[in-house]
């Protein structure tokens, strides 16, 4: 097998152990290290206290930091980062391919690359939607009179992504139709891999209740699981809702992990709802910790009401061997259709989560059941799998008389 030299781009940092984006860059870039390629990453940085330079299990990291006083202060400096960090320290060397994520640091460095130099981008989901429903609560970062401006930019610089590379990955068919309703036909070849888990860290536990205890989870009851960002279009709200109607006749809990602005919000609706027994936040929960709170749940529930690209929690839940009950919204009826329909509600109001709750209780503690959900992610959802697939699509791109 060749060894390929590969410069691997985002605006995010796989140092980053939640973003979904940034779990990819990594396992991506680590896999492909794996596999015998010299690997690395120029991305933007994280914050103040992120380092300058890193090693990620043998894969060089270097970060550029940007202006975040502004948003179009934030856009184009990510773009001049990249540009002025590539410039410095990358530019000498041949890369035998280079992978964008996402589209500002990518459109920093377009221009700058050797035209022979073959390049993969990774589409996630639209830049300009994602920031638009980001920035649908205006805060300090997110004038509203600034959104217009940004969404303009965000587009403009995908466009400019998209065009330079030879080749463009979704990961889910979802992507795929937002990609071609957005930008139209491209020139590139549109490429299908799917995200995975890691299947040796998720996988199912060998006792339930060992694991609810641990974290001090209700032993008894129907215990239901999510970990979003606290964000309206994750659907956290209505998720409550459905469990105020659910325990009407289910003992049910209902564990929300993850961190965002409307904790507060949802802390007050549940008590509204006279849920304080009923629905607990954990909070941001560390990566060590996670694969535990999918082990120790009956259900895993995705309550999403838009953008949901893939879903990296999908699988790793169903890797656990729980099952993942799901709005149809973007790419989930892709993983959990072909496992059991059931599994997907009607829609994503509170009322079909209710139903959706009720009509798949039965399921969760069948232990066969739960055995098909790991040999689903077995099958299809492996990081190994995926990062086989992206070798190859990198190994045709490179022409044979340079490997």
């Amino acid at each position: 097998m060749a060894e390929l030299s590969i410069l691997m781009v985002a605006d995010v940092s796989p140092l980053d152990p939640y973003g979904g984006a940034s779990r990819v860059l990594r396992e991506q870039s680590r896999g492909l290290r794996g596999r015998g390629h010299r690997v690395e990453v120029l991305c933007r940085s994280a914050g103040p206290l992120t380092p300058a330079t890193a090693d990620m299990d043998g894969v060089p990291v270097r970060h550029y930091d940007v202006n975040r006083a502004h948003p179009v202060a934030f856009f184009v400096s990510s773009i001049l980062g990249a540009r002025r960090a590539y410039a410095r320290s990358l530019s000498e060397r041949r890369w035998d391919a280079v992978l964008f994520s996402q589209p500002l640091s990518a459109v920093g460095l377009c221009r700058r690359l050797p035209s022979a130099t073959p390049a993969v981008y990774v589409f996630f989901s639209p830049a300009a939607a994602e920031y638009r429903i980001r920035a649908a609560h205006a805060d300090s970062f997110h004038p509203r009179l600034g959104v217009g401006v940004a969404c303009a930019l965000l587009r403009w610089a995908e466009a400019a992504s998209l065009r330079r590379a030879r080749r463009v990955i979704v990961l889910s068919d979802f992507s795929r139709r937002q990609l071609l309703g957005l930008h139209g036909p491209l020139a590139a070849s549109i490429v299908k891999i799917p995200g995975g888990a890691d299947l040796e860290r998720f996988r199912p536990a060998a006792d339930r209740a060992t694991a609810r205890g641990r974290l001090g989870l209700p032993a008894e009851g129907l215990l239901l699981f999510t970990v979003r960002n606290l964000e309206p279009r994750m659907g956290l709200d209505a998720l409550i809702h459905a469990v105020a109607e659910v325990r009407k006749d289910l003992d049910v809990r209902l564990v929300i992990g993850g961190q965002g602005r409307l904790r507060a919000s949802l802390e007050s609706l549940v008590d509204t709802l006279g849920l304080g027994g009923v629905v607990s936040f954990a909070g941001l929960i560390p990566e060590a910790d996670l694969a535990s709170f999918y082990q120790a749940a009956d259900c895993f529930v995705l309550p999403t009401r838009s953008l949901e690209g893939f879903g990296l929690v999908t699988v790793e839940a169903l890797a656990c061997g729980t099952p993942v009950l799901g709005t149809p919204v973007g790419a989930t009826p892709e993983i959990l259709a072909p496992l059991a329909p059931e599994l997907l509600t009607d829609d994503a109001s509170p009322e079909a989560l209710a139903r959706g709750i009720r009509r798949a209780a039965p399921l969760l503690g069948d232990a066969a059941f739960r055995a098909r959900c790991r040999a689903h992610a077995d099958r299809h959802y492996g990081w190994p799998l995926a990062v086989a697939r992206l070798e190859e699509l990198l190994l045709e791109l490179v022409p044979p008389s340079e490997l």
